[in-house]
């Protein structure tokens, strides 16, 4: 007979004569096991079916125009020793305050074969209220004598959000303003709403104060704040699918943010000042007037960013 283990079987029991005690508490304890494991599974769907709701009511309303990857696509996420300066940090060589203005879009873009116009509506284009609001700060920056303010575009030639933000960096520019507006193919939605620098970034904390100060300025303009405190992050994931959080998130996350956020090298901010498909934030912000009152907002933010009066 071959070597193995011995496997012993008792008999079963007749069928006449009642289970030993042994096997009702088997079949009890099995039963405990399997309520358990019920309500386990019902406590998992619960969660997942809360989880699942805040996805839902926290998501971008459908048909809102959020930034678009094709208009400030990231090239690649910075990490924070590459994001070294500060707001204290004064690089001008005749000690002046050196402020990056980024107005959104213009020139012609070779990804599309024509004007950057940004979004348009109502026979306006974002390109042209985004310049001239931008030439308006400058002009207000340049008349103080504490400021050498810059402009990274001037409209004429299109520029990539890495060039951008390297030409404010090379210029040791110490706050970083990107202005743009938001759009929306119904019409109804409005609003103000920035993107700070992600608390990835050693320039985080100063990217939303800046962020904060401006949403108070243009909600006492008269623009509704998106979002919670209308200060916001945004993130592309591995597909390029925008993901957006309010600034009072602070989970560090490494995915890629905004461009001109990341290499400028300095505390930043892009604005997405209201929506060009909404005449009630355009009333605000369009025309001669409007693009004044929004470069006074921004100066005024800037001012008090800087401690100056």
């Amino acid at each position: 007979m071959a070597k193995g283990r011995v496997v012993f079987y008792e008999d079963p029991p007749p069928r006449t004569q009642a289970p030993p005690r042994s096997v009702y508490t088997a079949r009890a304890r099995r039963r405990r096991r399997g309520a358990r494991r019920l309500l386990f599974a019902l406590a998992a769907l619960v969660l997942a079916a809360a989880v699942g709701y805040v996805i839902w009511y926290t998501r971008p309303a459908e048909g809102e125009n959020l930034p678009d990857p094709d208009r400030e696509q990231v090239e690649e996420g910075v990490k924070p020793e590459d994001a070294a300066l500060t707001a204290g940090t004064v690089s001008a060589s005749d000690g002046r305050i050196v402020v990056a203005i980024d107005p959104g879009h213009g020139g012609v873009n070779p990804s599309i074969g024509a004007e950057d116009f940004g979004s348009e509506a109502n026979g306006l284009q974002e390109s042209e209220i985004t310049l001239a609001t931008a030439r308006a700060l400058y002009d207000l920056l340049a008349s103080d004598e504490r400021f050498a303010p810059m402009l990274t575009a001037d409209g004429t030639e299109y520029l990539k959000p890495s060039e951008r933000g390297a030409a404010a960096k090379a210029a040791g520019a110490q706050l970083f303003l990107s202005i743009h507006l938001n759009y929306d193919t119904g019409g109804a939605t409005s609003g103000f709403e920035c993107y700070a620098a992600p608390p990835y970034l050693s320039t985080n904390a100063e990217s939303v104060r800046f962020g904060e100060l401006l949403a108070a300025s243009f909600s006492q303009m008269g623009l509704r704040l998106r979002g919670t405190t209308g200060v916001r992050y945004l993130y592309y994931d591995a597909n390029d699918n925008k993901q957006i959080y309010e600034s009072t998130d602070t989970t560090i996350r490494w995915d890629p943010t905004f461009t001109v956020l990341s290499s400028c090298g300095c505390p930043a901010v892009l604005c997405e000042e209201g929506f060009i498909s909404n005449a009630g934030d355009m009333a605000l912000l369009a025309g001669d007037d409007g693009c004044q009152a929004a470069a006074q907002c921004y100066y005024d933010c800037i001012c008090t960013y800087f401690n100056l009066t």
